[in-house]
């Protein structure tokens, strides 16, 4: 269950919407590719924010809808040709019953109610459809990836406890079978000011006050200062794991039971 400071994380992100993508890094195609497989498919971006992975996806030739709740966010979403945005909540969702192929989700599924999310995802999905949930993170095995992840984050580094593992929740659940996992490496390319963004648009240090987020940015600033060597940009290393599962037996009966099928998007 989602805390209040959860909430007030989770909401944290219009106010940066630009340092989100100016700073943040986009999703491997490949990934993406494991997760949809071969074909034209419509998707449902859930959680899309300036649209990071709707990009990439529509990039591989998918008929893309965008869906966040903020209106910030998805103000820099409508830039990207072809996607359509929509204001909305994985809790809640505004698309019709059984009316996309696929539903992804890059960086956002551990912000969402799961008790609610999960069943209106499988009531959006198509019979034969999937959900794919992305996550980047730094490879901290690199020691000054190490230092910035621990300047952002502060102690929750140090417990181990900042990643979410979204497997638990997915084998709770009724509504979908079998779970595949990948990993994919990648890499992101950052200048002094590219860095900075990237802190600032992480939820924990958007809502320090102002005092205390100059001082984290202090730090990202030294370690930039440090590390990289212009005019070569600083490489970022990231591993992206990914998630792929399909409406259960269960769910798809339910969805005859519940509504009629939707026309296509």
């Amino acid at each position: 269950m989602m805390t209040t400071d959860d909430s007030e994380r989770a909401h944290s992100f219009g106010a940066v919407a630009a340092a989100y993508d100016a700073g943040r890094p986009t999703f491997p195609a490949d990934a993406l590719t494991w997760i949809l497989g071969p074909g034209r498919l419509q998707i449902l971006d859930l959680g899309a924010g300036t649209g990071k992975l709707t990009q990439v996806a529509a990039a591989l030739g998918h008929d893309v809808v965008a869906v966040d709740p903020s209106e910030e966010m998805l103000a820099v979403c409508r830039k990207l040709p072809g996607v359509d945005t929509m204001v909305g909540a994985a809790e809640s969702i505004p698309l019709a019953h059984a009316s996309v192929d696929a539903v992804i989700v890059g960086q956002a599924f551990h912000w969402f109610d799961h008790a609610r999310a999960l069943p209106e995802i499988a009531r959006v999905l198509r019979p034969h459809g999937v959900l794919g949930l992305l996550w980047n993170n730094y490879d901290t095995v690199v020691p000054w990836v190490r230092r910035l992840h621990r300047a952002m984050i502060g102690e929750d580094f140090l417990a181990g406890n900042d990643e979410f593992d979204p497997m638990p929740t997915l084998l709770q659940s009724d509504l979908f079978s079998m779970v595949e996992t990948a990993r994919f490496r990648h890499w992101h390319d950052l200048d002094r000011s590219g860095l900075r963004q990237l802190a600032m648009s992480h939820s924990r240090v958007a809502v320090l006050t102002e005092s205390r987020r100059e001082s984290v940015l202090d730090q990202i600033d030294a370690i930039y200062d440090g590390t990289a060597r212009p005019p070569e940009p600083l490489r970022m290393p990231y591993f992206t794991n990914c998630y792929r599962t399909r409406p259960s037996d269960l769910a798809n009966y339910r969805r005859t039971l519940d509504a009629p099928l939707a026309p296509p998007l």
